[in-house]
């Protein structure tokens, strides 16, 4: 299975911690799990994520009403069951989120530059998606959690 990685975070923990090689500048590949993924930084035009099989997103965002180092997570129904069960295993908290512009009312919100933009082509293309952000600070701790709950998720 293929999977799209778009970070908005440094790609040197992701790249080390998930064991990727470099492919071009800022496009990373390798397996993990049973998929095959490529980690892209989030400022990168991506016009071949569609067709892909599915798309993780990652970062991290300081939002009101959550606890430092909560996952914040957004996307389709299976991939956010298999998050949840990760993070149970892990015993680390997760909140589902809306996205700024697209979210429900009295829901907490994201908001990150073009997201709700990204999630409403992904949303069009019926292109399975998870974001998974890291509530600030982000610290070694958080991006540890960032790369074992990929792992898990894509395990």
């Amino acid at each position: 299975m293929r999977t799209i990685l778009i970070t908005e975070l440094d790609t040197e923990f992701l790249v080390q911690g998930l064991g990727l090689r470099a492919e071009a500048p800022d496009e990373y590949s390798g397996k993990v799990g049973r998929h095959e993924v490529r980690l892209y930084a989030a400022g990168k035009s991506l016009a071949s994520v569609v067709g892909e099989t599915q798309v993780l997103m990652l970062g991290s965002a300081a939002v009101a009403n959550v606890r430092p180092g909560d996952i914040l997570m957004f996307g389709k129904n299976e991939l956010l069951d298999r998050a949840f069960q990760a993070l149970d295993e892990m015993e680390q908290r997760g909140v589902v989120v809306g996205i700024a512009g697209i979210g429900e009312p009295n829901q907490v919100e994201l908001a990150s530059e073009g997201l709700s933009e990204r999630v409403m082509a992904w949303e069009a293309e019926n292109i399975p998606y998870l974001g998974l952000f890291a509530a600030e600070p982000l610290d070694s701790e958080a991006k540890a959690i960032l790369v074992t709950l990929v792992r898990k998720v894509l395990g």
